[in-house]
């Protein structure tokens, strides 16, 4: 290993040591390593700095950021520090709305097989989080933009962020984004779950137009949409169908949609169609109701489902999802 590499390796162990200590004692380490000249110990410094929410370091995060952007491929490649310092920053709720603004807007490109690879994809979809989180003003421009970047992981991102803004005009940036389509079905089916937890029950008859899509993926993400409107019509649209489709494979799509909707009626649903089903169906029934896990009642009423059926596999299922 070269000297350089073996020191960087040296200094991130002695890091680790400070996650024990007091909020002071490692604030005032930190400050040598967020000034230090390794993308990897600043990253790891902002990493500490947000577990600890260390708050009075927020200055330094900035100005140790704004020196990376400087040759952002030569002293951070990868993105990494630039990266952990927003996130840092977007979970201590500081207002750096200059910070965000350009981190947002940041692109990356980094030679890789193949051609150049943007690293900067996930740096923009934190800081639109960090937007939202202060309140900018102009956000929903942002975010526009941001539901029309290159990267699939940054419009996934912007789907999310639109949501978690809470904003009316998010429901119409999503609508025409999910109308328009995208190159890929996972990005339309974060959509239509940031609409439905956006508008809830309102954007039902939308969003139930996409259970039938043609591609999977976005029939699934219109049916885990639905569940999380956590509505009793919108549940009720979900058990219709299975109900009134027998198949195995459209039946394990559908359990984990019903059990997100956390009402009492959908594990009522679920426990009655347990002792019946398919096995491979009754196992991802197993696996959609692990969300109940530290629920001892229901985890409860779920074993007695399970031993109902005397089936080894499943038991075993339930062991995997249930553990004692």
């Amino acid at each position: 290993m070269p000297p350089k590499a073996r020191s960087v390796e040296t200094t991130l162990a002695q890091m680790n040591a400070l996650k024990g200590m007091g909020p002071a004692v490692i604030a005032g380490e930190l400050l040598k390593y967020v000034a230090s000249k390794s993308n990897l110990v600043i990253a790891k410094a902002a990493e500490i700095a947000r577990e600890a929410g260390i708050q009075s370091l927020q200055p330094e995060l900035q100005a140790a950021f704004w020196r990376l952007m400087e040759k952002p491929t030569e002293t951070d490649k990868g993105c990494g520090a630039k990266q952990a310092i927003a996130n840092a920053l977007y979970e201590m709720g500081c207002d750096a709305d200059r910070l965000f603004l350009a981190g947002i807007r940041h692109v990356q490109l980094e030679g890789a097989w193949g051609g150049p690879v943007d690293t900067a994809a996930e740096l923009r979809g934190i800081c639109a989080l960090g937007l939202v989180r202060m309140a900018y003003r102009d956000v929903m421009t942002e975010l526009a933009d941001l539901l029309g970047d290159e990267s699939e992981q940054a419009r996934i991102m912007a789907a999310r962020a639109i949501a978690y803004a809470g904003r009316p005009e998010g429901q119409l940036l999503l609508r025409l984004k999910i109308r328009t389509g995208d190159k890929s079905p996972t990005v339309t089916a974060e959509c239509l779950i940031a609409l439905a937890n956006l508008a809830r029950a309102k954007a039902l008859p939308f969003i139930q137009g996409y259970l039938d899509a043609l591609d999977p993926t976005v029939a699934e993400g219109a049916a885990m949409a639905i569940g999380e409107m956590r509505d009793p019509t919108a549940l009720a649209l979900l058990t219709e169908r299975w109900n009134h489709d027998g198949f195995a494979e459209s039946r394990m799509a559908l359990a984990l949609p019903i059990a997100l909707s956390r009402l009492p009626q959908s594990i009522d649903f679920l426990l009655a169609a347990l002792p019946d089903v398919a096995e491979p169906v009754a196992a991802r029934i197993l696996e959609a109701l692990r969300i109940y896990r530290h629920d001892t009642a229901i985890t409860q009423r779920i074993r007695t489902g399970v031993d109902s059926r005397s089936a080894p596999a499943l038991t075993a299922t339930f062991h995997k999802f249930f553990p004692a």
